[in-house]
């Protein structure tokens, strides 16, 4: 495999040309640090009042502290942290709602 832009070749693992730094294509891997990420809902398991902070800090893989200490900071500092936690609220879908296949009669 060789390079599109700068014609040098590359083995066929490398997503990097290591002569001029062009991508090779294909899709990103996940940084091995942060692992995939899981969908953005309200997590139910470690709310306090409906589960927004501990959503966002699962899904961006943050210390749910820090997500409420923020919230609490734009709620004093702008007070459009109560604003967006409402829409979050109604927006953010609940994570302990599970779809339960159809019962068939025998």
């Amino acid at each position: 495999m060789y390079c599109t832009n700068c014609g040098s070749p590359m083995e066929s693992a490398d997503r990097f040309c290591g002569h001029c730094g062009k991508s090779a294509g294909g899709p990103a891997a996940p940084h091995p640090a942060y692992g995939p990420r899981r969908p953005l809902s309200r997590d139910m398991a470690n709310k306090k009042i409906a589960g927004v902070c501990a959503g966002f800090a699962r899904h961006l893989g943050w210390d749910v502290t820090l997500v409420r200490i923020a919230f609490l900071a734009a709620l004093v500092i702008h007070g459009i942290g109560m604003i967006a936690y409402l829409i979050a609220w109604i927006c953010m879908p609940r994570d302990d709602i599970r779809t339960f296949p159809a019962q068939t009669s025998v």
